[in-house]
C-alpha cells in the first residue's frame, strides 16, 4: 500500500481492509489486486459480512450531467465487484438532491438519466439482470427513514460534519440517509456502499444515525474507499466542474481527448537523457495513475511500470499509449451504449417504485 493511502486511513479514522474482505468480492478484479480500494468503515462489520453472506451494494446517480468522468467509471468498476457477491445490487437515481443542490429540475434529471445514465452503467458492465434501479423522487418509502433521522440528528451536528446547515444541505442528506438504508425496509442486511473519501460524511453521519434511531433495526452499511482517480494536472481529484481537466465517457473529439492527455502532469524526468537514466515516478505521473484504473491486462501495465520507472519508456510514450487505448475503449463504450439505452427504451431494466416492489424481487 502507497504512503498516502496510509497517511489517508489514519487521517480519516478509517480500517485497512481485512482478509475476510476478499470473500465479499470478485477478488480477480484488478481494483482489489491494485488496492484501488484501498480502505474500509469498519473492518469488524466485513468479517460480520462474510459470516452471514447476505449484503446488499449500492450507490447513487447523481443526474446533473450528459456525461460521466473516469472518477465515476470507478465506483461503477467498484459496483460490477461486488456484484459478484451481493445478494442485492442497487442504483438509485438522485433526482431530488440534483433539485435541491444543483437546481435540476426533475424531468431533465430524469431525462439525463434515462437516456444516458442508468445506459451507461450497464454499458460499463452491471449487469441489467441483476441491477435495480429507483428515482428518489418516486420513491416515497425511503422518506420514512428521512423523517425518523431528522429527530435523531441535530443541527450542530450536521454544521460539525458539513461546516453548513442549509435547507438543502440538510434535506439532500437526510433523503442520502434514506437511500443508503431503504433496502433495509424489506429485510435488514448489512450494506455495502464504495465512495470516494469525500463521501465518508454520508458514511459517518449514517452509521451515527443507526445507532439512535429506536424506530428500526437496521443492520451496518459500510463504506468501502476508492483511491482518487486524479486530475490531468495532478492537482486533486477528477472533476466535471474543471472539463478541460477530466475525460468524460465518452469523448466525442479525439483531437480533443489527445490534447488533454498530452498536457497531463507527468512524473518522468525534465530532460531525455534524465528520463533513461533515472526514469519516471509512477507515484505522481498521472498518465499512469490512470491507466492503473482502466487498463484490465495485469502483465501489460506491470511492464509497462517496470519499462517507465527504469527509463526504457518515456513520458511521450506512456501518453500516446493510453490516448489510444482510451480511444479504442470509447470506440467500444458507444457501441455498448447504444445497445443499453435500447433496454432502456424497451424497459427491459428492474425500475422500482417502492420497498413493495423491491419485496417482489427479493
Amino acid at each position: 500500500m502507497e504512503g498516502r493511502a496510509r497517511r489517508l486511513i489514519e487521517e480519516f479514522g478509517l480500517d485497512y481492509l481485512p482478509e475476510e474482505f476478499k470473500a465479499i468480492i470478485d477478488e480477480k478484479h484488478m481494483y482489489v489486486s491494485r488496492g484501488i480500494l484501498f480502505a474500509c468503515r469498519t473492518s469488524e462489520d466485513i468479517r460480520k459480512i462474510k459470516e452471514v453472506r447476505d449484503f446488499y451494494a449500492l450507490t447513487g446517480i447523481m443526474p446533473s450531467h450528459e456525461k460521466i468522468h473516469l472518477g465515476t467509471l470507478a465506483v461503477v468498476e467498484s459496483m460490477k465487484a461486488f456484484q459478484k457477491k451481493s445478494k442485492l445490487t442497487i442504483v438509485l437515481v438522485a433526482d431530488l438532491e440534483a433539485l435541491a443542490t444543483r437546481n435540476v429540475p426533475l424531468d431533465v434529471g430524469r431525462k439525463y438519466a434515462l437516456e444516458y445514465h442508468i445506459p451507461t452503467y450497464i454499458a460499463l458492465g452491471l449487469d441489467p439482470d441483476k441491477t435495480i434501479f429507483y428515482f428518489q423522487s418516486e420513491n416515497v418509502d425511503l422518506q420514512k427513514i428521512a423523517f425518523d433521522a431528522a429527530k435523531e440528528i441535530t443541527l450542530s451536528e450536521f454544521r460539525a460534519v458539513y461546516g453548513d446547515a442549509n435547507p438543502s444541505r440538510i434535506v439532500s442528506v437526510l433523503h442520502q440517509m434514506g437511500d443508503m438504508l431503504f433496502p433495509q425496509l424489506v429485510e435488514p442486511m448489512y450494506g455495502v456502499i464504495p465512495v470516494g473519501l469525500d463521501q465518508d460524511p454520508h458514511i459517518r453521519l449514517c452509521r451515527d444515525y443507526l445507532k439512535r434511531t429506536r424506530v428500526y433495526n437496521f443492520k451496518p452499511i459500510v463504506g468501502v474507499y476508492i483511491r482518487d482517480v486524479p486530475s490531468l494536472d495532478g492537482q486533486g481529484k477528477m472533476s466535471k466542474s474543471e472539463p478541460h481537466k477530466a475525460i468524460f465517457i465518452p469523448e466525442e473529439d479525439y483531437k480533443t481527448l489527445r490534447r488533454k492527455i498530452f498536457k497531463a502532469f507527468s512524473g518522468g524526468a525534465p530532460s531525455l537523457e534524465e528520463q533513461r537514466k533515472r526514469g519516471a515516478d509512477l507515484s505522481k505521473d498521472v498518465p499512469y495513475k490512470i491507466l492503473e484504473f482502466v487498463l484490465r491486462d495485469e502483465k501489460q501495465l506491470r511492464k509497462i511500470a517496470e519499462d517507465y520507472s527504469t527509463g526504457k519508456m518515456i513520458s511521450g510514450e506512456v501518453k500516446e499509449f493510453l490516448f489510444e487505448y482510451l480511444k479504442s475503449f470509447m470506440k467500444d463504450f458507444k457501441e455498448k451504449l447504444e445497445q443499453a439505452r435500447e433496454l432502456v427504451k424497451a424497459n427491459d431494466i428492474i425500475l422500482i417504485h417502492n420497498r413493495n416492489d423491491l419485496k417482489n424481487i427479493i
